[in-house]
């Protein structure tokens, strides 16, 4: 049995289970106990599952709801400021870039160089401003319905602007990835948003840190195969 199919296995024979102990999990499926260790120690480092003494048992998707940009941006600022230097480091000069609302996003703001002469469209009256404190000179602010919890331009206007453009690059918020690494976010319009962004961009960036994964929220908006996925840790 290739490693793929036997690291599966093991996968929904534990989500079936809720909790198996290491001899069970041997005797059901045939896996030396060398070899289950070593797989399931895999697993659990790709937070898959969780490995506990004697045996492992499923992660439960959490569930995300929106939180207020304002507490966000107060959280997880080491990994979010990684991901926003990892970001930059995929920006070339006169390139066009449209820039999601989101805490992370406002981290690479921050950080986006003037001499790059990047173009830059976003949906996020928080970013423009730092964006011009920054020193960038081709701002473009889309035009929309202001979400009062994230500082987030969406709606028909948003979408019907949006819709005009084409990209270089977008860099997209993302409030919760699962196991399969599709990528949610809590508002249908927000998802409009991102889903036009994606689809006139060359290239798409998710910027989420590993506190979002195994979770869902309320709208599915694209996957990886769309999107690449950035975090603090790739």
């Amino acid at each position: 049995m290739i490693r793929e199919e036997r690291l599966k296995l093991i996968l929904d024979f534990v989500n079936e289970q809720d909790y198996c102990s290491n001899e069970k999990i041997s005797k059901h499926l045939n896996i030396p106990f060398t070899t289950l260790r070593r797989d399931l120690t895999d697993l659990h480092n790709e937070s898959k599952l969780k490995r506990v003494h004697g045996g492992a048992k499923t992660i439960r998707e959490k569930s995300i709801l929106e939180a207020f940009l304002d507490e966000k941006l107060l959280t997880n600022i080491d990994a979010k400021k990684n991901i926003a230097n990892k970001a930059l480091a995929c920006i070339k000069p006169f390139e066009t870039i449209f820039l999601d609302a989101g805490s992370t996003t406002f981290f690479l703001a921050e950080i986006i160089k003037p001499e790059l002469n990047n173009k830059i469209y976003t949906n996020s009256i928080i970013n423009a401003q730092i964006l011009a404190k920054n020193g960038i000179k081709d701002i473009n602010l889309l035009p929309g319905k202001l979400k009062i919890s994230t500082r987030a331009i969406c709606g028909v206007e948003t979408i019907s602007a949006l819709s005009k453009y084409n990209f270089d690059l977008a860099f997209i918020g993302i409030n919760a990835v699962d196991n399969e690494f599709n990528f949610f976010t809590t508002d249908e319009d927000e998802a409009e948003v991102k889903r036009i962004a994606i689809k006139n961009s060359q290239f798409s960036f998710g910027l989420a840190d590993t506190s979002k994964n195994n979770s869902k929220s309320l709208v599915k908006f694209s996957d990886k195969s769309q999107i690449a996925l950035i975090n603090e840790e790739v």
